[in-house]
């Protein structure tokens, strides 16, 4: 898992190339829109994404003089912001005003009106770790604050999953926030982080515990992904009527560890980022002055379902990189509009968004 000695060779990279160099950076998570094949992206300096990957370390507040942003991108590679904006007291527009440092995020359709969308973003503000959801109307350039919420539950979020315009999963990827324990928890891959559920009342609860590093979560039809980057692996799960979560089996990963996971609608195959050498990523993401992308890599693995059942998978490494094209990944989705089908890839502290053009 940690990649000690090993060396490995691009795979399957010629298609690809870097876009977006210092716009399309930081961009952990991306959502691409199973009707218009648009492609959504949560972007952010590199520095200020040091801050709350270790929140323990000393750090600069003049990084926080530009906000996160949010981009949407077809498949001609021509992108644009969505602007967050907030409610004055007067009912009239103006610059979303709190802290915007955004981690995963996930998008809910309204059934019946798709054009009608709400963002759902992990936000690292400087006060609290919190959820801040968005609406937002395809075709437009902006999406407007709906609320920002949060509780002693989201100590640590990293993924969420909407379920609906309020209520959501989010995993949280350790129990302590800071401290020698989270170093110790990371390190020693304790089972001691969990899942959360929001109801449509505002009310939060553990749907999920006993994970090593709760990192992405996803849902195909009646079941539910987590990945757990401390136990390599997909962890299978399924909801209750009261919203936890019961686990009905897990997908070991060999020689990698997964991140985000994205889910294509069309063949319910999963797509998962996962890294090569967590050592050496983890010490990329710390300081990245050390220029270690030479040797972080990246492996992306499609799960195809073997049966109705999505508990059963063949999987099947379609791309390595060594850390030519980015430190390493933490997001790979597949992006069809317009004839075109192509994999986009993007890496939290990557100074730019990898496309590849035959892969898939």
């Amino acid at each position: 898992m940690l990649g000690l000695g090993q060396t490995y060779s691009n795979v399957n990279t010629t298609s690809c190339r870097q876009i977006g160099q210092g716009v399309l950076s930081g961009c952990e998570d991306i959502i691409v829109d199973s009707e218009t094949g648009l492609a959504y992206l949560a972007c952010g300096r590199l520095r200020a994404r040091q801050h709350w990957l270790h929140p323990d370390d000393p750090y600069d507040l003049a990084h926080e003089e530009e906000v996160d942003r949010v981009y949407v991108m077809d498949e001609n590679d021509i992108y644009s912001e969505i602007k967050a904006l907030e409610r004055a007291s007067d009912g009239s527009l103006r610059p979303f005003t709190q802290d915007f440092r955004v981690h995963g995020f996930d998008i809910y359709w309204s059934p019946g009106a798709r054009q009608e969308m709400t963002f759902m973003f992990i936000n690292h503000q400087l006060q609290q770790n919190a959820v801040s959801i968005f609406s937002h109307k395809r075709g437009t350039d902006y999406m407007v604050h709906v609320e920002t919420v949060a509780s002693d539950l989201l100590n640590s979020p990293n993924n969420i999953l909407a379920m609906s315009q309020r209520a959501f999963y989010a995993t949280n990827d350790m129990k302590y926030l800071r401290g020698i324990m989270r170093e110790i928890s990371k390190y020693l891959r304790l089972p001691n982080a969990h899942v959360v559920y929001r109801s449509e009342q505002g009310e939060f609860g553990i749907a999920a515990k006993g994970i090593r590093y709760a990192n992405g979560i996803a849902k195909h039809q009646d079941w539910i992904y987590v990945a757990s980057s401390g136990d390599p692996g997909l962890l299978i799960y399924k909801a209750l009527p009261d919203h936890s979560l019961v686990l009905h089996g897990r997908i070991a990963f060999k020689d990698s560890v997964p991140d985000n996971i994205f889910i294509d609608p069309l063949t319910g195959q999963l797509y998962c980022a996962s890294i090569l050498k967590a050592l050496e990523t983890f010490r990329y993401f710390k300081h990245p002055s050390l220029n270690t992308t030479a040797t972080a890599g990246t492996k992306v693995l499609c799960l195809t379902p073997q049966d109705n059942s999505s508990a059963r998978f063949d999987i099947q490494p379609i791309l390595i990189d060594s850390g030519r094209l980015m430190p390493t990944a933490t997001i790979a989705a597949v992006q069809r509009r317009n004839q075109v089908k192509r994999l986009l890839i993007g890496g939290v502290m990557s100074d730019a968004l990898v496309v590849c053009d035959s892969v898939i």
